[in-house]
């Protein structure tokens, strides 16, 4: 009785640890080198007995001669498959700092269009435990905590598509093996010896020292649980000293003291769950969350950071969205369909012709805005419908709703669920 494939059994784990039923069709993200070639094969293997549709996509990066021909290679391949296939493009990416990174994040973007515009629910990456290793070493070079540090995940959900990496526990030496044994050639992408990019470096440099990546990939693992147990605590904390008020936070003035004294961890990532959830910009540096950490109280001034406008009050210590730092004016559809604005509101209403949602700004003086108990200055970055002439039609917060409905897209809890590095 011949052994069971290790990639198809992988893949048969994963889809199991979060489906009861497989989906109907999966897609799977392949570059054309080893690791995804595997997958691919993998793949077929277990849709062929679970009767799930497979289709393929290629990012064609277009950083290098010769990257449209691989697309095309891995469309070979496919085609001789049986398995449907498509080649991505992105915008231009040009050369400089943070390279991969930039092309990461354009490839997992244009990843999730193809995946919606082709009703793909997953799409599978191959990702491997040599992938965790290298992660968790390019993270201690940087002198990252924990968050940095943990495992990345096997699934990760971006906007209506989840993403699966069912090969984290499986090295990309024991891949290459399966892919020998099939007698393919995996195309082989010069960047992967380029020691200009990190991940390369540390690639190499682990070799020289003979650490063993599934060894690197469980300390991940354990970095990943023990985060998970600061993330529980963290949003156990939320439900006793934060109060959500209509899209601001208030964090109880008594909890910063006790916290800084016994638990500053948790106070900062309490505070860097609000700027998340309020701000959506990227985490502060180190040394801006310092300043933060060291002036926070019912006495501070007011500062902004991560698009948030912080100050103490009587209540205790407000988070607002800062008002500058709000999206620009969104075009209402004329049949009065919802839209999501400043990635936190969800507005909906009246339709017609040329209405706009932006931030209320200096409006607020011309709406009963003393009446909603809310302060000034958050009520002035909360949304705004006005007419095609600029004209003020509703703001909802602010005690002109005007038949408009307004929600918060999620609540603050939703910011509280930890996730892991991305990896690429």
């Amino acid at each position: 009785m011949a052994a069971p494939d290790p990639g198809k059994a992988a893949i048969e784990r994963l889809i199991r640890s979060r489906y009861d039923t497989p989906p109907s069709a999966i897609g799977i993200a392949v570059s054309g080198g080893g690791d995804s070639t595997v997958l691919l094969l993998a793949a077929l293997d277990w849709a062929e007995a679970t009767g799930t549709a497979i289709t393929a996509a290629t990012v064609d990066h277009g950083l290098r001669a010769g990257s449209a021909e691989e697309a095309a290679q891995v469309a070979a391949l496919c085609g001789r498959l049986g398995i449907g296939h498509s080649t991505l493009t992105v915008d231009t990416l040009i050369d400089g700092p943070a390279l991969q990174a930039r092309a990461r994040d354009a490839r997992y973007a244009a990843l999730v269009r193809w995946a919606k515009a082709a009703n793909l629910p997953v799409v599978l990456l191959g990702h491997t435990a040599d992938d965790v290793a290298e992660t968790l070493v390019m993270g201690l070079r940087r002198g990252v905590g924990i968050d940095g540090l943990a495992a990345i995940p096997e699934w990760r959900d971006i906007g209506p598509v989840v993403f699966g990496r069912p090969f984290l526990d499986l090295t990309r030496a024991a891949l290459r093996e399966m892919l020998d044994a099939r007698g393919i050639t995996a195309i082989e992408d010069p960047s992967n010896d380029d020691e200009r990019f990190e991940r390369v470096a540390v690639r190499k440099a682990m070799a020289t020292l003979d650490l063993d990546p599934l060894m690197l990939a469980r300390s991940a693992a354990r970095l990943r649980e023990a985060r998970l147990s600061l993330a529980r605590r963290t949003a156990d904390l939320a439900i006793r000293v934060v109060t959500e008020d209509r899209g601001d936070l208030i964090l109880a003035p008594d909890a910063v003291e006790d916290l800084r004294t016994r638990e500053p961890e948790q106070l900062r990532r309490l505070i860097l769950a609000a700027l998340a959830w309020i701000g959506g910009a990227p985490m502060p540096r180190d040394a801006e969350q310092s300043r933060l950490l060291a002036a926070i109280g019912p006495d501070m001034a007011a500062v902004t950071l991560a698009g948030c406008l912080i100050r103490g009050t009587a209540e205790g210590i407000c988070f607002a969205r800062e008002t500058s730092a709000c999206a620009g004016p969104m075009v209402l559809p004329a049949t009065g369909k919802g839209v999501l604005w400043d990635g936190r509101w969800r507005i909906a209403g009246p339709g017609g012709e040329g209405r706009t949602v932006g931030a209320l700004g200096d409006d607020v003086t011309k709406v009963p805005w003393r009446n909603t108990g809310l302060p000034r200055r958050s009520l002035m970055s909360s949304p705004a419908v006005r007419a095609a002439d600029g004209t003020l039609i509703a703001a909802p917060l602010a005690g002109l709703a005007a038949g408009y409905d307004l929600r918060l897209a999620r609540p603050f809890s939703a910011t509280l669920r930890p996730c892991g590095p991305l990896g690429d």
